[in-house]
């Protein structure tokens, strides 16, 4: 049903589900005056109230609703464009993608797949010697995600469970952590935020109360705060790169796809020899691009060879090494025509401008706002991977929310916060992103020889390696090969025997000047016993409430013997009739509220009495 004025509010379930919501009023973007909470706090009125509010309508959003929706909370998704699709393409290896039907208890994943291929094939040629139409193979399945099956698939698990999705925005933006210019309001036993209509339409906001509020508004979120440099471990602000890629999808012209393989998933094409001649040669040696071959089938024309997706694309750019749109796509068009593949202007369609920004500094872990997917930083800082590791992180994530949401009155919305940030970022996954940090600097500073000698040495290791490498969140196939320092050790020696003797020199020279910029980043990731010498490691966090009762017990209660003494001390003196003091005034606060107590505890005992 949609209900006006103001956001659409559709309800996600079955008309047996006994789920409603309450229409708009004439009140809703006014303030209708506070009331109480469940324990007598004042909290804002609201015109739709749930456990969790989550904020994004991506994949992230999504999946997260509907995580939530099948533990019995109470959802409402914030979507500007529920009819729309996902505008991106994602792929996955089919090993990924398995783990993940499986640990998110999805078998259903499995059925949102457009193209399976068997093996996935690179060329780096070019350099070192190795052969121009040299093929590397690797017998490893990867598949192309059915993007518009997924959104269908997830939009069935939100009306089985009551989602609730509201077409609109929030127009709040953080300007400290916990503090917002307008539109989301932290208090004591949640939050209220507000939502606008999409596209500027009439009708008023409407007010939703939450719990929770999670962000899945992607990287470049308005609602979620980043943590200072030092609390990073770094010595200076390291800036996020950017993978910039220009994308089509075209009808091949007959059978000529060669040299690609129709059977294969072409994951990176390093060479430049269709720019020798060309005055973008230069650039492109000093700027590497690489392309990406999907081919899914027969086309839609007449005289028409396979339906193919390619993609020319930056790994990691930032400044000057940043590439343009418009040079990734003269390259992309020039890297065609040099292999005769030719394809008709009017089966150009999918025209994909990709914009993922990797790395940068890890939420603040002290905000109340949840993030989750692109806004937790969980987009590979070296790869750009990122569907599969939104996914995988976000089982953990709903199974904190779930766990303090769970608690009934003892729900405390900063401690399910801060459970949910310690499930994302716990020590070691940030040293091990911390390695893969190191890892997209380098990549991304590096000319065409350097990255051609790098990833044929990089896939040279055994597959559960460098396939733990690229997924790189706990719960993915091979991630045990990085989880640890000990593993990331092994991992940095194996790779650089395979070094040619120029990259290892190469690599060697940018981790000193890498470190002696921006501190120890990489070395406490790899050699993490050697900071602890002397410290120890850091020792388990007992949770937001233990450290809050500590805070209180310290900063609040204080030396509770001494006052306890000194109040004593000053009774005695009163009941002799002479009383030779006065009390500080922590001491008198004691006082007076143990007298609050008694005279409380004499009350209920007259009621009881009379009763």
């Amino acid at each position: 049903r949609k209900l006006k004025p103001g956001p659409r509010m559709w309800l996600a379930a079955s008309g047996s589900s006994g789920v409603a919501l309450r229409a708009t009023n004439p009140g809703v973007g006014r303030w209708l005056g506070p009331h109480a909470d469940g324990r007598g706090r004042a909290v804002q009125m609201a015109d739709l109230t749930v456990d969790v509010a989550v904020v994004g309508g991506g994949p992230a959003g999504y999946v997260m609703a509907a995580l939530l929706g099948r533990s019995e909370h109470s959802v409402a998704l914030v979507d500007p464009k529920p009819e729309g699709a996902w505008p991106n393409n994602y792929g996955s290896w089919r090993e990924e993608w398995e783990a993940l039907a499986a640990s998110l208890q999805m078998p259903e994943l499995l059925d949102c797949v457009s193209t399976n291929w068997a093996v996935t094939d690179c060329f780096f040629g070019g350099s070192f010697d190795t052969p121009d139409d040299e093929r590397l193979r690797l017998d490893r399945a990867y598949l192309k995600v059915d993007r518009l099956r997924l959104k269908a698939l997830l939009r069935e698990k939100h009306a089985a469970t009551g989602v609730q999705l509201l077409e609109g925005y929030a127009p709040a933006a953080a300007i400290a952590p916990n503090l917002f210019d307008g539109g989301l309001v932290h208090d004591a036993s949640g939050s209220t935020l507000t939502v606008k209509a999409s596209g500027g339409g009439g009708g008023g906001d409407v007010r939703v109360r939450a719990k929770l509020v999670v962000d899945a508004t992607g990287f470049e979120s308005k609602l979620t705060v980043r943590e200072s440099p030092a609390a990073g471990g770094l010595w200076k602000e390291l800036a996020p790169g950017y993978q910039i890629a220009y994308g089509m999808c075209v009808d091949v012209a007959g059978d000529k796809l060669a040299p690609y393989d129709a059977s294969a998933m072409t994951l990176f094409d390093y060479r430049t020899d269709h720019l020798v001649g060309s005055d973008l040669l230069a650039d492109a040696e000093e700027r590497p691009s690489f392309v990406y071959v999907m081919p899914s089938g027969e086309g839609g024309c007449d005289g028409c060879g396979a339906s193919v997706f390619f993609e020319e694309t930056s790994l990691v750019g930032r400044g000057e090494r940043r590439l343009e749109f418009e040079t990734l796509k003269q390259r992309l068009i020039k890297r065609l025509a040099f292999h005769g593949i030719t394809y008709g202007e009017a089966s150009v369609r999918e025209e994909e401008y990709c914009y993922i920004p990797m790395g940068g500094q890890l939420p603040d872990r002290t905000q109340r706002v949840v993030p989750i997917g692109g806004a937790a930083n969980t987009v590979h800082p070296a790869t750009g991977y990122q569907l599969c590791r939104m996914l995988a992180s976000s089982t953990g994530v709903a199974a904190a929310l779930s766990a303090e949401l769970s608690k009934g009155d003892g729900f405390d919305p900063d401690a399910a916060a801060a459970a949910a940030h310690a499930s994302l970022w716990p020590a070691s996954n940030r040293l091990q992103r911390d390695f893969a940090v190191f890892g997209g600097e380098f990549l991304g500073s590096q000319p065409v020889e350097i990255l051609r000698g790098f990833f044929g040495a990089f896939f040279a290791l055994e597959q559960p390696v460098w396939g733990g490498f690229l997924a790189g969140w706990p719960g993915l196939p091979g991630n045990e090969n990085h989880a640890t320092w000990l593993a990331r050790v092994r991992f940095g020696i194996t790779i650089a025997l395979k070094f040619p003797p120029k990259v290892a020199a190469t690599f060697v020279a940018y981790l000193a000047a890498f470190t002696a910029a921006y501190g120890p980043l990489i070395l406490k990731s790899i050699f993490t016993p050697v900071f602890e010498i002397g410290v120890g490691p850091p020792p388990p966090d007992p949770g937001l409430r233990a450290r809050r009762q500590r805070a209180r017990d310290v900063y609040v209660t204080g030396d509770a013997a001494a006052k306890r003494e000194a109040v004593e001390m000053l009774r005695s003196g009163r009941a002799g009739g002479t009383p030779r003091g006065e009390p500080s005034p922590q001491v008198e606060l004691l006082e007076e509220e143990e007298a609050r107590e008694e005279a409380a505890r004499e009350e209920a005992a007259r009621e009881e009495a009379a009763r």
